[in-house]
């Protein structure tokens, strides 16, 4: 789908137009945010399995209140 756009705006623009069709999906992950908040809820569950009490764990990292 992108090639045909592509080529259409070439046509109508008379200079060669190339499409990025993987930039939104990297915007959704902008810095790494999703990752890194997804890292800490898998720590988080991981340390509830474990028995440790998610209160003194935030505070072990400097995530108090």
């Amino acid at each position: 789908m992108a090639e045909i756009v592509s080529e259409e705006m070439t046509d109508k623009l008379g200079q060669p137009v190339q499409m990025d069709t993987l930039r939104p999906l990297q915007a959704y992950d902008a810095e790494g945010r999703a990752r890194a908040v997804a890292g800490v809820v898998q720590a988080l569950a991981m340390a509830k399995e474990a028995g440790v009490d998610a209160d003194t764990a935030m505070k072990l990292v400097g995530w108090q209140e």
